[in-house]
């Protein structure tokens, strides 16, 4: 944990309840907002790690807070008062009395005395009890997932999706192909899905400021993005199209497993996040084209198409803790009509005999397999080859795979 320097405390926590306003009002997600909404970007690494902390934590950081509150806060001042409590009872980088003095100078500059001896009256209060760690899902989990995981989920997947939530995500990356990283980066191998070769680091500095990232020889990723790469049969492959490709991580998996004379089309429909992907091909020497398009928009055949499509990424929740607590279930048949129409629009572009995957990072299973069973009912002329689910662990992210096969005898449209 960064050590916070005084001078810079009041704006770690003014930032910190800036963005969880934001958070709150469906304005942005969390990294968005750390990376366009900043006040102090330069403090971004320890904001993020503030509110991380809160969002992993939010159940027992609520409820603390009821608790020693004797009227409910105004919503300005609870999101201070989260955030303050986040700092004390997890956060090592700020002395929760050092915590409690900046919170309370920031509620007197914008609420004047009587807020600030609000504040310091309940935070003083916190310092001198702070609660115990609870790890059982009810005391982690949002009610509303928590439910609908209990019809499908054991108590032992909870329970174990529980403690990697509360975790902090590893730093994880995959070394390129013919790249090996050096001794001196005391790296572990991570298991994962094909021939890939993903590491583990404690001192994620020491990688980064290698230069392997800009240099192309790395790339941040999680193992469970392996997944959807690693189910499709490359021997025939010669053309592929990746529809939702920004910022090209998947597209990346699959150049590595491409033979030398095939081609990958990475199309999107965000010009800003295609830049990342022409970047990311750029510096390993790719010349594949980086198209800006909707996935309907697209044209001609190929004999691989990927459709890592959107989702509500309940599957992320380690790196995207903030995930849980925006997830809605009156948004989900929103989220997988949007699947279900970049799934048809991709099926037109594979080729007879060519393959269709289906991908996602949510673990709910309308936008998974029930996603697979209602386009097979549909499209008789593609078969099912296989797929998987993965549940979030202390070692990966959660991810979903399904691999579909186009008859070579199929008539396109």
């Amino acid at each position: 944990m960064q050590k916070v320097i005084p001078d810079t405390a009041s704006h770690v926590l003014s930032d910190a309840a800036a963005i969880l306003a934001l958070v709150e009002s469906g304005e942005r997600s969390l990294d968005d907002a750390l990376d366009i909404s900043l006040a102090h970007p330069e403090l971004r690494r320890t904001v993020s790690s503030l509110l991380f902390g809160y969002f992993r934590h939010k159940r027992l950081i609520d409820h603390w807070l009821s608790g020693l509150a004797v009227r409910s806060p105004r919503p300005r001042v609870r999101r201070l008062l989260a955030a303050a409590l986040t700092q004390i009872r997890f956060q090592s980088g700020i002395a929760p009395e050092s915590a409690v003095n900046v919170a309370v100078e920031l509620a007197k500059a914008r609420g004047g005395r009587g807020e600030a001896g609000f504040v310091n009256a309940l935070l003083r209060r916190a310092v001198a009890a702070p609660p115990e760690m609870r790890e059982s899902p009810d005391e982690v989990f949002p009610p509303e997932l928590l439910a609908r995981w209990r019809r499908s989920r054991s108590d032992a997947e909870l329970a174990a999706m529980g403690r990697a939530f509360l975790a902090p995500a590893e730093f994880t990356f995959r070394a390129e192909r013919g790249f090996e990283p050096p001794a001196e980066w005391a790296v572990e191998p991570v298991a994962c899905r094909g021939p890939f070769r993903f590491f583990r680091s404690d001192d994620p500095g020491t990688v980064l400021r290698s230069g392997a990232l800009r240099e192309g020889k790395i790339y941040i990723q999680d193992p469970a993005t392996a997944l959807a790469a690693s189910l499709p049969e490359m021997a025939e492959v010669r053309r592929v199209l990746d529809v939702c490709a920004a910022p090209g991580g998947k597209s990346l998996l699959l150049a590595e497993r491409m033979r030398p004379e095939a081609t990958l089309t990475a199309a999107d429909r965000s010009a800003r996040r295609q830049e990342l992907t022409r970047e990311n091909f750029r510096c390993r020497g790719l010349a594949f084209p980086v198209v800006v398009a909707e996935p309907r928009e697209l044209t001609g055949s190929f004999d691989l198409v990927l459709a890592d499509v959107p989702c509500s990424n309940t599957g992320v929740f380690r790196r995207r803790p903030d995930a849980l607590w925006r997830f809605r279930e009156e948004e989900l048949p929103g989220i997988t009509e949007l699947q279900y129409e970049i799934l048809e629009a991709a099926a037109l572009r594979v080729a007879p005999g060519g393959q269709l995957v289906y991908s996602t990072c949510s673990i709910e299973p309308e936008e998974n397999a029930r996603q697979i069973e209602r386009f097979t009912a549909a499209h008789p002329e593609f078969e099912p080859v296989g797929g998987e689910q993965l549940l979030p662990s202390m070692e990966h992210d959660g991810a979903y795979a399904f691999l579909l096969r186009r008859s070579s005898r199929s008539i396109r449209r």
